[in-house]
């Protein structure tokens, strides 16, 4: 019997949805370089990470965990980050979750698409000309629910596919010399 999807029950994912995505930038997981908690808490099994505007290349297909070993020294020849997931006016959340309404007839979602702004502030002192890059943008997240967490009464939401999406940048481009591998 599928699970009821009634107000209380989207609400819930919604929150749900929202923690997830607050521990992907957040001091919680990547500025702390905390990879079992990106990998326990952020990201799905399988997934496709998408950088292309802001590197070239092309998205990756991988597990959470290649691709969390693959940020590992990317993030440790970075001094210092600071990942901010701001705040739009509308409803003082961080980001725009679409979810279907509850309504007789609606399934319960297994799937949900979230668009962030996020900006980024790294810091490298050995960079030539200036140590810092600070760049913004959106993310475009695509999250799946995972029953088998939710059965261990576990936030179920997972990030599946990640398009970071560049809007602007100021800084030194040899900051971010560390992340040359990313989409190719």
């Amino acid at each position: 019997m599928a699970a009821q999807y009634d107000i209380l029950t989207y609400l819930l994912d919604k929150q749900n949805i929202h923690d997830t995505v607050a521990r992907l930038p957040q001091t919680l997981n990547l500025d702390l370089k905390s990879s079992e908690g990106l990998i326990k808490d952020v990201y799905a099994p399988d997934v496709v990470i998408d950088y292309t505007s802001m590197f070239g290349g092309k998205p990756m297909e991988t597990t959470s965990e290649a691709w969390v070993k693959s940020l590992e020294p990317m993030m440790e020849g970075l001094d210092s980050t600071q990942h901010v997931v701001t705040t739009n006016t509308k409803d003082r959340r961080n980001e725009v979750i679409e979810l279907p309404q509850p309504a007789n007839g609606v399934a319960r979602p297994d799937k949900a698409k979230v668009v962030a702004q996020v900006n980024g502030h790294m810091l490298r002192r050995a960079a030539r000309g200036k140590p810092f890059m600070h760049n913004g943008g959106r993310y475009h997240l695509e999250l799946v629910r995972l029953p088998e967490l939710e059965k261990k009464g576990e936030n179920p939401w997972r990030i599946k596919v990640q398009a970071t999406v560049l809007g602007w940048e100021d800084g030194s481009s040899d900051v971010m010399a560390v992340f040359s591998g990313i989409g190719h």
